[in-house]
């Protein structure tokens, strides 16, 4: 946040909650419930309900795609104008060379035949807003093929623009946790990214498609 912050935005620090305790879509109710307070309070701290964009890392990452793309959920609030996906889990799998499968297993559940349905990767031609996806050169086994897969199929469906960011030298931890030390690419990028949604209005973004 005070990398965003030094550049004008008001940041809000979002966590959720954590498996085995909730299960699939808990975690994305929670990002819900999170912006859904944005829309009805960021004004009081100087911020703007119509102009949100939402960043989710790794497991927030899945959550934020659940709440844009699972269909039960309702959508995201009003306000929201792009999203940004940074070493999201977009596929859930036990593969044997998942170092995370215990954990996957633990939110989408014991029953593997439900993962493709449950996975946002499967949804992503449905995504609704302008996205960034991102992943680093040193991933966690699988996410930059799943971040790939997602990207892909959200530009060849074409309804919103897509961003696709591979961060050299960097892993799944440092992809974020190096924003605001002096090396400036990414948040560059996400900036841009933001400021450029930020300059389209809703009715030319649904009447064009693009950002």
């Amino acid at each position: 946040m005070h990398w965003f912050a030094r550049l004008g935005y008001v940041g809000v620090n979002v966590e959720y909650r954590l498996a085995p305790a909730v299960t699939w879509p808990d975690g994305a109710w929670d990002v819900l419930d999170a912006l859904t307070w944005v829309r009805d309070s960021i004004a009081a701290h100087g911020g703007d309900p119509a102009r949100v964009h939402v960043i989710g890392h790794s497991a927030g990452g899945s959550h934020l795609a659940t709440a844009a793309l699972e269909p039960g959920l309702g959508g995201l609030p009003a306000g929201v104008r792009s999203l940004a996906l940074v070493s999201g889990r977009l596929r859930a799998d036990r593969r044997p060379d998942n170092p995370n499968a215990g954990n996957v297993a633990a939110y989408f559940g014991p029953d593997e035949s439900l993962y493709a349905a449950r996975s946002p990767v499967s949804r992503a031609a449905d995504c609704p807003l302008p996205v960034l996806v991102a992943v680093a050169e040193f991933e966690n086994r699988h996410l930059d093929t799943y971040g790939a897969e997602f990207a892909h199929a959200v530009a060849r469906a074409g309804r919103v623009p897509v961003r696709w960011v591979r961060l050299a030298g960097h892993n799944h931890t440092s992809i974020v946790a190096h924003l605001n030390t002096g090396e400036e690419g990414f948040g560059r990028a996400l900036d841009a990214f933001f400021r450029l949604n930020d300059s389209v209005s809703d009715s030319e973004r649904n009447r064009t498609g693009a950002s």
